[in-house]
């Protein structure tokens, strides 16, 4: 279970997350489990790594708290919809139908089919759409025993995420990806704590492409928020004024992001802006 919540904080960092991924395991307990983790995670307001129910001052935002009660109302756990918890084309068909809805809450909107590999081959059919283009604001979340039974169209619409391992060569290289952006942003986050644009500047020089500074900037974020939530125990030397400054900047810089090509004078708007904003130098 670790491992999978791991593969999918690393899609969190990332700001890759699939818009259609399954669970596979044995332990239905444990696909229960998994699947309302990545549902807290996909729609906790407060954007971490890990959802912020988990935080040491156990004060979640509404969202979590309202998934915590199961009252959410942007999380479809379709099989409970079903008649007699059995998946049912037309009803399936009308929870397609009523996606095109927006979010109520937030900016998305959770589907998850338990035991999808349950299905019929007509349920799964009925899904094929849908698991290809979802509006783009849903997520989309399968558990199963094993992805053999799903039809080869609907494993093709889907990233699996394995109980125990990994066996999936995308998800694999996000890891590794995610591993040197969490060191990037890391070393970055300690410059800027220590006083040091040299050292922050030089952090940032080993980001290359747009998508590894977006990835990078999101970890920082992430981080920040987190040290927003557990003030005290934060290893960074910087009031809450300063994360909240941060924060604020760092928004600012992912956005421009989408607009700007080149990379190493995004890479030096960061550096300079967290001195000028943040540091006061």
């Amino acid at each position: 279970m670790s491992l999978a919540k791991n593969e999918l904080e690393g899609f969190i960092v990332s700001g890759r997350i699939p818009h259609a991924f399954c669970y596979v395991g044995d332990n239905s307990a444990n696909s229960e489990e998994f699947s309302e983790y990545a549902a807290r995670l996909i729609l906790c307001e407060r954007g971490g790594v890990k959802p912020c129910d988990t935080a040491a001052d156990g004060s979640p935002c509404k969202s979590c708290k309202k998934l915590q009660s199961k009252t959410h109302p942007d999380i479809v756990r379709v099989r409970e919809a079903m008649p007699d918890g059995k998946y049912k084309v037309d009803a399936l068909r009308k929870i397609v139908a009523d996606s095109v809805f927006r979010p109520n809450d937030g900016d998305l909107r959770v589907y998850i089919f338990e035991q999808a590999d349950t299905m019929s081959a007509v349920c799964q059919n009925a899904l094929l759409k849908f698991t290809e283009e979802p509006p783009e604001y849903v997520k989309i979340i399968f558990t199963a025993k094993s992805a053999d039974l799903f039809l080869d169209t609907i494993k093709s619409r889907l990233v699996f995420i394995n109980a125990e391992t990994s066996e999936n060569s995308e998800i694999s290289e996000i890891s590794e990806k995610n591993k040197e952006l969490l060191s990037i942003a890391r070393d970055f986050m300690n410059a800027v704590s220590a006083g040091n644009e040299y050292m922050a500047a030089a952090a940032l020089s080993g980001v290359k492409t747009r998508e590894d500074l977006s990835g990078v900037l999101g970890i920082i974020a992430g981080e920040i928020r987190n040290c927003m939530i557990n003030t005290g125990n934060s290893s960074y030397n910087m009031s809450i004024g300063d994360f909240a400054r941060a924060q604020k900047f760092l928004q600012s810089c992912i956005e421009d992001l989408k607009y700007n090509p080149n990379v190493a004078l995004a890479c030096t708007h960061v550096t300079a802006g967290i001195y000028k904003e943040i540091c006061k130098t």
